[in-house]
Parts: structure tokens; C-alpha cells; sequence
């Protein structure tokens, strides 16, 4: 995610430079083509090129690539919300394990000893699970970074599994019902922790439905197109009314092309915001988060620190 702090103006042009290189191109070489063919003929000497009929084609271009733009990022404030309410119940999560299973509320943990090691492993693998989900969205395959919050046994046991986050979902659930048990009078802490879980289960399939429900290429491919035509079409219709064109007509031309480009590749960007790149919501920061919360919540004072933006960008 670009944040505000670091980001300077030299590199949101240049990102914007080098992925919109080929339109700049394009709109200068058009209006030098229009230039010269309006000294030799009078051929755009036409109402079709008139600035009405441009001003109405450019007004429908603007109206659909900003209802491309506001879908794509509806995806991006969603996926960012869903990250947001990831962090809290994990939170909630963590407040759960370390204040209600204790040897006072459920007899199957002995001493403060073992309620301490119980807390310390179900917490450390609810951080496998958040960074599993990372790994998962993102398709990365680099399932090694689990190994600090993970025996080496349930990290051999997970690889055989295709949606590691539901599988270590489902291990909590094995355990904390194994360690709350049978008895009647402690079900209502498992239907708590069941209702935490679930809570879990809601944000990653949410997660799941952005990822896997592709935004669809007629939307960005008739866009993209729009966007040439209506750069080619804005010079043509200021020579159809004056044979001569001004410097500030030229500006105008400049300025009304680079809007529609920004708004255009404002929304490709934000369209997939699980890709790993610099618009996407910034989950391994999340996630370092939501573990620095954790772990002091356990008591621990050796943490990582806090991930920071580099370039101006934070993952």
C-alpha cells in the first residue's frame, strides 16, 4: 500500500511514466499527426469532430471509467476492512486463550506452567494462521515462514494440505476441544472460542471471494480503449473548430488525456489487491502487527519491530 509518508512526487511520476509510457506516446504522436494533416487537408474540417460531439464522447468515457474505478476499489476497501477486522479478532482472539483457559476455569490445565505453554502454542498458531493466509492470497509458496510459530511436526503435517489457513483453523478447534473437553459446565467457553473461529473463518473466505472472482477484462479492455480513443479524439475536435492550435489548447489536451490515464490505471491497480504489488493491502505489515500484539499480550518482550515502508510503499 503507497502511503503518504516517503512517497515523493518523482516516483508516483515515474510508476505513472512507466506504465502508461506507451499511451503518453501515442497522444503526442497523435496530436503531431493532426497537426501536420491539418496543414495539407480538410479532412477533420467536419461536425463529426466537432467539440460537441467530442465533449459528449468524452463525457461518456469519464462516467464508465469512473464506475470502473469506484468497482475496483470497492474490491480494495473490502479486502482492507476484512484485514482490519482480522487484526481485531485476533486480538479478542489471544484475550480469549490467556484469560479464560486457566487451571481456575478448566480442570485439564494443572498449573499456571501449563496454562502458560498451552496459551503460547495455540497463540503461536494463530500467527501461522494469519501468515498463512498471506502466503495463500498472495501465492506464495514460501511456507518456511510458518516454521517460527509451528512445531516441525505440524509443519511437515500441513504442507499435505491445499488451504493451509482452513487446515491450522481447524487444529485450533481440535485442540481447545480437547483441552476444554466433555463437561457440560465448560461448553459455554468452547462455544465461545467456536464463535471466535467461525468469526475467523467469515473474514478468510471473504478474503477467498475477492482473490478467486476475477474483475472482468471486457471492463478493463474496453476501458483501456476508451481512454485511446477519447486521447486521439480531444486534439481532433479542438483543430475541427480552430485550424490552429494553441498552447493552451495544447495543455488542455495534455491534461484532459493524463486525468483520464490517472483515473484508468488508479483502477487497474486496485482492482486485485492480493497481487503483491504497491497498491495492495499491506498484510505482511498486518501481520507483523497482529504479532507484535500477541506476543506481548503472552508476556514476551523480545518482538520484531513494526514493518516500515520502503519507498514510500508498505507490504
Amino acid at each position: 500500500m503507497i502511503v503518504r509518508h516517503g512517497t515523493g512526487l518523482g516516483r508516483a511520476v515515474k510508476v505513472f511514466v512507466v506504465r502508461n509510457w506507451g499511451l503518453i506516446l501515442t497522444v503526442v504522436l497523435a496530436e503531431q499527426v493532426i497537426v501536420v494533416v491539418s496543414r495539407y487537408s480538410r479532412v477533420l474540417e467536419t461536425d463529426v469532430f466537432s467539440v460537441t460531439a467530442i465533449g459528449l464522447i468524452a463525457t461518456v468515457v469519464g462516467i464508465f471509467i469512473v464506475f470502473r474505478f469506484n468497482e475496483a476499489y470497492q474490491r480494495w476497501w473490502e479486502a482492507r476492512i476484512l484485514w482490519g477486522a482480522l487484526v481485531n479478532e485476533s486480538r479478542s482472539f489471544a484475550r480469549e486463550v490467556i484469560t479464560l483457559l486457566t487451571p481456575e476455569r478448566v480442570p485439564s490445565i494443572a498449573t499456571k506452567q501449563d496454562a502458560a505453554k498451552l496459551h503460547t502454542e495455540l497463540v503461536y498458531r494463530h500467527l501461522a494462521y494469519c501468515n498463512a493466509l498471506r502466503l495463500s492470497l498472495r501465492e506464495q509458496g514460501t511456507w518456511d515462514e510458518l516454521a517460527p510459530f509451528l512445531n516441525a511436526d505440524e509443519l511437515s503435517e500441513l504442507e499435505g494440505y491445499v488451504n493451509k489457513p482452513t487446515r491450522l483453523d481447524y487444529s485450533q478447534a481440535e485442540r481447545l476441544a480437547e483441552v476444554i473437553g466433555t463437561d457440560t459446565a465448560q461448553q459455554v467457553l468452547l462455544m465461545q472460542f467456536d464463535s471466535t473461529l467461525n468469526r475467523l473463518y467469515d473474514t478468510q473466505g471473504g478474503c477467498e471471494r475477492i482473490k478467486k472472482t476475477a474483475f472482468p477484462d471486457e471492463v478493463r479492455f474496453i476501458s483501456r480503449g476508451l481512454v485511446w480513443l477519447s486521447a486521439i479524439a480531444v486534439p481532433i475536435a479542438f483543430l475541427s473548430a480552430d485550424r490552429h492550435i494553441r498552447v493552451i489548447e495544447v495543455l488542455a489536451v495534455v491534461v484532459i488525456s493524463l486525468s483520464f490515464m490517472v483515473v484508468e490505471q488508479l483502477g487497474a491497480s486496485l482492482k486485485n489487491p492480493f497481487e503483491n504489488e504497491d497498491n495492495d493491502t499491506p498484510m505482511t505489515a498486518l501481520c507483523r502487527t497482529i504479532e507484535i500484539d500477541l506476543r506481548q499480550q503472552l508476556g514476551e518482550t523480545d518482538i520484531p519491530p513494526p514493518v516500515q515502508p520502503v519507498g514510500g510503499v508498505l507490504m
